[in-house]
């Protein structure tokens, strides 16, 4: 399990983060886990699809950061702004966002406080 700690995704269990794999920025590099140093290929900006609304209804989960079963992407702070998208159910890749594909959108389930795929 991943909380977000702005602009890290950490690892509850170990504190490792999600690392963009060789700090290569570059079309289908792999996204995997690795001991936190703090670089660019380390951090991540949570983009929702939505905009919030005056009055939260959908309520933010301050124990991992996210906004309960809102949408959202994980977009590389690497110069191309890439995003994370999903390929079977446990790789990820660095891939250029693309309009309305799934596969790079994800939520967070409040119920059993996961990070999900769309």
């Amino acid at each position: 399990m991943f909380k977000f700690e702005s602009p890290f995704l950490v690892n509850f269990d170990d504190q490792r983060v999600l690392d963009v794999s060789g700090n290569k920025d570059v079309e289908g590099q792999a996204v995997i886990v690795n001991k936190r140093h703090g670089g660019a290929n380390q951090r991540w900006r949570v983009v929702y699809l939505d905009k919030a609304d005056a009055i939260q209804s959908k309520g933010l989960n301050k124990d991992f950061g996210f906004h309960i079963n809102r949408p959202f992407y994980f977009v590389s702070e690497l110069p191309m702004n890439r995003v994370i998208e999903m390929h079977g159910n446990a790789n990820l890749w660095l891939k250029r966002w693309r309009n309305n594909v799934k596969a790079q959108q994800f939520y967070f389930d409040g119920v059993s406080k996961t990070i999900r795929n769309n």
